[in-house]
Formats: structure tokens, sequence, C-alpha cells
């Protein structure tokens, strides 16, 4: 009890009325707050799914939605909850920690499914920051040569600094947008759902090579239909109906 006790910390637990769902965002959060403080988890996911619904998407929102979950003892969707909010903030100790310490007691792998090939490489890199100061170097270099240009001349040779500048933004701006390609081509998910049957083919009558658990994390390959074929930690693959899996 005190590991979940530490583990389901963090809510912002502020006293509102259960709104409707065009209310605000932010009351909203409240409320569902609120409904999870007092023991409401089915109303408090509600809330939050509802938000998310909304297209109102946050680290935060991520966090209390795993949290609830987890009361509510579903190991799937909290793996996916946190998951999903350690995409929009990598770093946080909350979500690590909560997603460690969920599947430590699935039985799960405790890390995931590692980075593979160029994912791996660009791991964690922030493609946004990357863009935005690959873009001041490009106008800081820019700004460079016309200061320098000479009299009656359009623009002056640039100096080594305005060219090291220039050079420096084109290529932060190329690391960027690969970076982008890249992390959007590494597609994960996690099953959802107790008991999932790992077909060989995209057929409810194919044989199942296993059963997954909930919460397993799985590299997302290619869609027929309504099924997925996916590829797990030991490189086997197999085909999942796709209802049954949560996209991270």
């Amino acid at each position: 009890m005190p590991m979940l006790a530490i583990v389901l910390t963090g809510l912002a637990l502020l006293g509102a009325p259960l709104p409707d769902r065009s209310a605000d965002p932010s009351q909203q959060f409240r409320a569902a707050n609120e409904a999870y403080a007092q023991g409401r988890y089915e109303e408090a996911v509600e809330g939050y799914r509802a938000i998310l619904d909304a297209g109102h998407a946050s680290a935060a929102l991520y966090h209390n939605l795993g949290n609830t979950y987890v009361r509510l003892d579903r190991v799937g969707p909290a793996v996916w909850a946190y998951e999903r909010g350690r995409r929009l903030r990598p770093d946080d100790p909350r979500l690590r920690h909560n997603l460690e310490y969920v599947r430590r007691q699935a039985g799960l792998p405790r890390t995931g499914l590692p980075p593979r090939g160029l994912s791996a490489l660009v791991s964690g890199w922030p493609p946004l920051l990357l863009f935005g100061l690959g873009v001041l170097s490009l106008c800081g270099g820019g700004l460079g040569v016309v200061m320098r240009a000479a009299p009656g001349r359009l623009l002056a040779w640039p100096s080594p600094g305005g060219w090291g500048a220039l050079g420096g933004g084109l290529l932060l701006v190329a690391v960027a947008l690969g970076t982008s390609y890249v992390q959007a081509l590494e597609r994960r998910g996690v099953v959802m759902e107790a008991a999932v049957p790992l077909r060989a083919a995209p057929t409810d009558t194919a044989a199942a090579d296993t059963t997954l658990r909930p919460g397993t994390m799985l590299d997302l390959r290619a869609r027929r239909g309504d099924w997925t074929r996916v590829r797990l930690g030991d490189q086997s693959e197999g085909w999942v109906a796709t209802p049954q899996i949560g996209d991270v």
C-alpha cells in the first residue's frame, strides 16, 4: 500500500461539480480529479477521456488517467496512458516511476520495447527544439551577411562566422526534419485487453501462436483491415485485432 500511495500521487485535486462535455477543459480536469479523489474512478476516466476526445492532451492529463486505470486494475490502459504521457514529456519522473511500478506489478519488462535502428540513434531528440535552433542560427547568419554588405552591393562575402551560422542552421533544420520523420515511422502500441491472441494470419480462424498479456508493448508493422501485424521484443511476429491495441 505505501508503494501504491506513492505511485498515485500528483493529482491536482480541486473541487468542482462535474460539468457537461462542452465545458472548459480546465473545469473538466478539476471535476475528474475530484471524482478520482472521491473514489468514483469510472466517472474520472469518463471525464479525462472526454478532454482527450475534445483534442486537449497533456502529460498531466495522461498521468492522472493512468493513475485512475491503476485504481481500476486495468493494466493495459494504464500502461497506454503513461506511455502517451511520456511521448509528450519523456523526462517526467512521475510518469517513468509509475510506468515502471505498473510493469513490475504485472510481471512485464520494465522498459518496454527499446528503439531500433535509426530510431535508437535519435531517441529522445526534440525535433521542434532542433528546428527552432536551426531557424535562429539561419537568421543570425543571414543578419550577419546583410550587416557586412559593402556599399553599392547587395551582399558581401560573409565572414567565416557567418558561413558557420548559416551552415549550422541548415544542418540543424535538416536534422530536425530527419529526426521527426524517423520518429514518426516508429509506431508502437499496447495490448489493452487480457488474453489477446497473437495469430499467424489476419483472421479469427488462424492459429494463435501465443497469448499476449495486457500492457505488452508491440512494434506495429502493418495494418490490413481490422488487423495489425506486430512484432514483439523477442522479434516474433503475428497478427492482432486492431481494436485490442492502443496506439502510443
